[in-house]
């Protein structure tokens, strides 16, 4: 009997869904194609199958974190509350990985270290975000300069939160960054 039209396509989610939590909690040089696929519960052969190289998967799990991630709901919606985007990027779930990550904050210390093609996938990523904080947030952000500010705020106290061990100092950090962010915008 064949295999379902459908199992190509449910494979490849697999495999870059394990790769997102993984390369997310672990960071690229941590994590080999060996754990990705444990993890997926699939073999090298339906690796392969999908892409040429970790590299490559890499670069799809960028992309792929965005339609996953915390303001994936958000993302063709108009006229958001700024507040409701801050809230829930800006989240405990968020920072302990108890929802799927944005890529801008899972990768980014690992960005740096990549080629020039991932370093294009994470800017195309990070331009996304920038205009949907500027289109979808009801005029709230009018300009880019105070789109990047807010969007360094946002990363910023996420990659920050996940690196504190004081559960207190963590919830400090994020309510701080979600009341102070319209100063931003002033």
């Amino acid at each position: 009997m064949p295999w379902p039209k459908t199992r190509k396509r449910e494979t490849r989610e697999k495999i870059l869904k394990s790769a997102i939590e993984l390369f997310a909690k672990k960071g690229f040089h941590s994590v080999s194609l060996e754990d990705v696929l444990k993890n997926a519960e699939l073999t090298r052969g339906a690796f392969y199958s999908h892409f040429q190289s970790k590299s490559e998967l890499y670069r799809e799990a960028v992309l792929a974190a965005t339609d996953t991630g915390p303001l994936a709901e958000y993302a063709d919606k108009d006229n958001l509350c700024l507040k409701k985007i801050l809230s829930s990027y800006l989240s405990e779930e968020h920072v302990k990985h108890e929802v799927s990550p944005c890529p801008l904050a899972a990768f980014s210390t690992d960005t740096f270290s990549q080629s020039l093609d991932i370093k294009d996938t994470y800017s195309e990523v990070f331009e996304k975000l920038l205009e949907m904080l500027q289109k979808e947030t009801d005029g709230e952000i009018a300009d880019r300069q105070s789109a990047l500010s807010l969007a360094a705020l946002m990363i910023g106290g996420v990659i920050v939160s996940r690196a504190l061990s004081d559960d207190e100092l963590i919830q400090e950090l994020l309510t701080a960054c979600v009341s102070n962010a319209p100063l931003l915008l002033k």
